[in-house]
């Protein structure tokens, strides 16, 4: 595929010229898939968050957050910008700037960037940002809002549909240092998987990575039954949104990356801002009852606990290992501490989230998680942990927010408010 960068307006009028740029991408993007040959890249969101001003938190403007990244906004209306940042040239290895795609402004707090990049290379751009800031982070979909997505939304679009479920677990933490700092390297980078073969070097480990293709009510019909029956089959990685527009779809993983898979960039646009609404509503309830009112608990600390609960618990030499790693400047969970040993398995952590260097107190249990977020400590910090478990600790977990189930958060999601407003 040719460098589709060139296909972007340098200085367009306003945000629908880059609308229908986008419209003529994604036409010609499904347009490939069905060919089964790409001539560009898929139109893909990715959904970033900054911080809540909601507890007297500094703001910062979307042009500043960007510049400190030696990236440059610039301004196209009130809410969007464009963003030149370093491209590399495949042929030549040079570099140089150029629009590598367009930042929506949703609110002081969310912004959705749009970009026609390949998957690697956007992949690549946005990790860095989100691991390089501490201005940044994904919107984090656990597994149990994915799953929630799915029994309320995705699951009731038709049964003759075509619906696609993802599933990853991969506990790295059983492995020695060189296996983990290759994960952690593979997260940051974010390399296209490559086909495995019986010469491939394979590690003896638990890894788990399926999908499941197939009409929805077939999906529906089975599910349950076997994420029952198989723990990792709880480790939800990404969902396949129908289009309401037509055939195709938008695929939602965990870090907030959405690809269409649809043939118009309205119908995309309008399901980020859908996905967008969804997310902040989620977080907000969290971080309410999260922060609640000043309250001791067995923990001797103020605040309504976070819980996880591993369905297995750990050995000692798993556990031992992720408590060494789990604190690493660019570790997996993008947390800092100092863990105090309590016992054999039972660790105290005074530290701080690196998004926003905020701080979070928490134990670990080869058992489980107990994590209490001060007022004004962003609760994305909860959804990155509880999907990092998943991915690479314990497939199968029960999370509380003090005496609730966090699924009982999620039952109360406003579908039609999030549709309505999107």
């Amino acid at each position: 595929m040719s460098n589709t960068l060139t296909k972007l307006p340098k200085k367009p009028k306003d945000r629908f010229e880059v609308y229908r740029i986008f419209n003529g991408l994604s036409a010609e993007g499904k347009e490939g898939l069905e060919r089964g040959k790409m001539r560009v890249p898929l139109v893909k969101t990715f959904l970033l968050e900054h911080v809540s001003p909601r507890n007297g938190a500094i703001v910062k403007p979307l042009d500043e957050i960007w510049s400190n990244l030696h990236a440059h906004p610039t301004q196209i209306d009130e809410s969007f910008f464009s963003v030149e940042d370093m491209v590399k040239d495949a042929e030549s290895s040079t570099s140089y700037r150029d629009i590598t795609g367009y930042l929506e402004k949703y609110d002081e707090r969310f912004f959705a960037y749009h970009t026609i990049e390949d998957s690697l290379t956007a992949r690549k751009r946005v990790t860095k940002w989100a691991t390089k800031s501490a201005d940044l982070d994904f919107a984090w979909f656990t597994s149990p809002l994915l799953k929630a997505l799915w029994n309320k939304d995705i699951s009731k679009r038709g049964d003759h549909r075509f619906g696609k479920l993802v599933f990853r677990h991969e506990s790295v933490f059983e492995l020695s240092n060189d296996a983990v700092e290759a994960v952690e390297d593979e997260e940051e980078n974010a390399p296209v998987e490559e086909p495995e073969t019986e010469e491939s070097p394979e590690l003896e480990r638990r890894k788990f990575r399926s999908e499941m293709g197939d009409c929805i009510g077939r999906i529906k019909h089975s599910l349950d039954r076997m994420q029952a029956s198989y723990s990792p089959l709880n480790a939800l990685f990404s969902v396949r949104i129908p289009s309401h527009l037509g055939w195709g779809g938008h695929e939602l993983f965990q870090n907030g990356q959405i690809t269409n898979r649809a043939d118009n960039f309205e119908d995309h646009r309008n399901t980020a801002r859908y996905l967008y609404r969804i997310y902040k509503s989620v977080l907000e309830t969290t971080e309410d009852y999260a922060w609640g009112e000043p309250q001791a608990n067995n923990m001797g600390w103020g605040g309504v606990p976070l819980i996880v609960n591993f369905d297995e618990p750990l050995t000692q030499p798993t556990f031992d290992f992720w408590i060494s790693r789990a604190f690493r400047k660019n570790g997996l969970f993008k947390l800092w501490g100092e863990p105090l040993r309590l016992g054999p398995t039972k660790v105290h952590v005074y530290g701080a989230d690196r998004h926003l260097w905020q701080p979070i107190n928490m134990e670990f249990t080869e058992r489980g998680i107990v994590a209490i977020l001060p007022r004004g400590t962003c609760g994305n910090t909860f959804h990155r942990l509880v999907t990092n478990i998943q991915r690479y600790v314990c497939p199968k977990i029960d999370t509380w927010l003090g005496s609730k189930r966090f699924e009982s958060f999620l039952d109360k999601i406003d579908l039609k408010k999030a549709n309505d407003e999107s």
